[in-house]
């Protein structure tokens, strides 16, 4: 059965998750299109980014599939700056690359927030919808999504062949089942 996913407004200690809109475009294209982003990234991302890149991918990917609520995409944001985002984090039906993934600004890193976003949408996704795994994926070489994953108790599961845009064929694959999400020390 597809996923059916509203992209509600999500807070943590420290941040705000809201859906992605339409004024968030400038501010994708100038986070995102940056080698040490999509460098990690599977070989459906292009580089060079394209100039009009984050408008293309809010007008044919975002707003449909939040609109036919296929997938959920939120901003990663400050608590008290929600109008800037400093990342991005989306669930969705697997389609061979797992059922989440995220990015997120380069000056925003090594500060946990990932690590804060991701078990802020975990307990989301366990409560909400019909999802009882969540798999993720990320290339073998990438250690900060590796971190982000051992430090909020995903399952190491796998390495499974995909090609990554900075040329690596070999990707980590890792589990979040909804009860040990729920049962977890916290």
């Amino acid at each position: 059965m597809p996923l059916h996913i509203q992209t509600p407004i999500l807070h943590t200690e420290r941040l705000t998750l809201r859906p992605v809109t339409e004024e968030d475009i400038p501010t994708v294209q100038h986070e995102f299109a940056r080698w040490n982003i999509i460098q990690h990234l599977s070989k459906g991302v292009p580089w060079p980014y394209p100039d009009d890149g984050a408008h293309h991918w809010f007008h044919h990917n975002v707003k449909p599939k939040m609109e036919r609520k296929e997938e959920a995409i939120w901003a990663i944001t400050k608590r008290e700056s929600t109008d800037k985002l400093i990342g991005i984090i989306h669930i969705m039906d697997d389609d061979g690359l797992g059922n989440r993934g995220f990015w997120l600004a380069e000056s925003e890193q090594g500060n946990g927030y990932m690590t804060e976003a991701a078990n802020r949408v975990n307990d989301f996704v366990f409560a909400h919808t019909e999802l009882t795994e969540v798999y993720v994926y990320n290339a073998l070489s990438n250690d900060a999504s590796r971190r982000v994953k051992e430090k909020s108790d995903a399952e190491f599961v796998r390495i499974v062949h995909a090609e990554h845009r900075s040329g690596e064929t070999e990707s980590q694959v890792w589990v979040y089942r909804k009860d040990a999400w729920l049962n977890r020390d916290r």
